[in-house]
């Protein structure tokens, strides 16, 4: 494969040569998939179903994004190790694709070539969030304002509104 090809990945985390290294997972309505600041490392990818990431608890907790079909999580714990930034819960019956770091050691081992491929189509993933991130930070400073991303445009309203407002949680 040549260098240009390799960074012009799409879609390989879904790839059919990708799918033996993760595992199924099935979430029931409500079911959470993972804690906020709970120490684990596993990435995740959702093949069916919807849910939520929300930031605190109680009184104080924030939607943070609704995830549907093909959206991946977890990735950053997946590289670093630390403790989960938000709970992820699901929103009706969910199916999921988990990889361990566990099973990418294997695929590091058994296939190389895919473990790099993947590694660059998280890269490209986690580099698109980030750029968001940004463009978050900057439509709420007030130094751009966002136009064309629906989703994000209704993040920054209900983070100013949240901002203005006394503290009222997302669970009643």
């Amino acid at each position: 494969m040549k260098v240009g090809q390799l960074f012009n990945i799409e879609d390989f985390l879904l790839d059919s040569e990708m799918i033996p290294y993760y595992e199924e997972v099935h979430l029931k309505d409500g079911q959470v998939m993972m804690f906020q600041g709970e120490l684990t490392t596993d990435l995740f990818i959702i093949t069916s179903g919807k849910l939520e990431v929300v930031e605190g608890s109680g009184d104080t907790a924030v939607r943070l994004a609704l995830l549907t079909e093909n959206d991946v999580f977890g990735e950053v714990a997946f590289f670093d190790e630390d403790e989960r930034s938000a709970t992820v819960r699901s929103l009706g019956s969910s199916k999921l694709l988990r990889m361990t770091r566990e099973h990418f050691a294997d695929l590091t081992v058994t296939r190389p070539e895919l473990a790099i491929r993947f590694l660059i189509s998280l890269g490209k993933l986690t580099s698109g969030k980030l750029r968001r991130i940004d463009r978050m930070i900057a439509g709420i400073t007030g130094d751009r304002k966002v136009t064309d991303d629906r989703e994000l445009k209704n993040l920054i309203r209900d983070i100013k509104k949240a901002m203005k407002e006394p503290r009222k949680g997302f669970f009643k």
